[in-house]
Formats: C-alpha cells, structure tokens, sequence
C-alpha cells in the first residue's frame, strides 16, 4: 500500500491491472518515487512499429490508464524496463527489487 501525500491510500496491485489492460503493456508495477507515482512497465511493442510512434507509447499508456483512476492515483510516469520482472515460484513480481 501507498499512502499519497493527501492521505488517500493506493493500492499498486489496483493500478497494476488497469495498467495491464492497456495497449503495448506485458506487465506492469507501480512504485512510489519521491512523492510521485512511477509505472514501471515491460513493454510489448511490434517489431515493424516506426520509432516515431515508439516514443509516444509512455505517454499513450499513462493517459489511457489515468482516464479510469481516480485524481488521487493518477500515474505521473511510465517508465519501460528492458527484461521481463523478475518472479517468485508463485509468479508474482519481486516488488522489493523495484522500490
């Protein structure tokens, strides 16, 4: 859980899934970064998508996730990670490695 600086709580894994449901997204986690909220995501691009397009996929999928999450949980950055996260034997994320 995050606690933002108004006091409201934010539960990444809620974040995460609207995040998942985006376009170009394979997995994603939310992490706090000074006082701002930092989706880190492995992406899923084409191969044959122009390298114009490719720049404006982070902000694509920050404004299409934020369009359903509320003021208070609104991501500030999309950051891309170059190797898929790393996994528990459950497959979930290793959050600590990512704070």
């Amino acid at each position: 859980m995050i606690l933002n600086s108004s006091g409201q709580n934010i539960y990444p894994e809620e974040l995460e899934a609207v995040l998942s449901g985006c376009p170009y997204v394979s997995e994603a986690l939310v992490v706090e970064r000074k006082g701002r909220l930092v989706a880190l995501v492995y992406p899923e691009i084409p191969e044959d998508l122009d390298m114009n397009k490719r720049s404006e996929i982070p902000e694509l999928i920050r404004t299409t996730a934020n369009k359903s999450l509320p003021v208070y949980s609104k991501i500030n950055e999309v950051v891309f990670v170059d190797e898929p996260f790393e996994k528990t034997p459950k497959m979930s994320i290793k959050r600590y490695l990512y704070w």
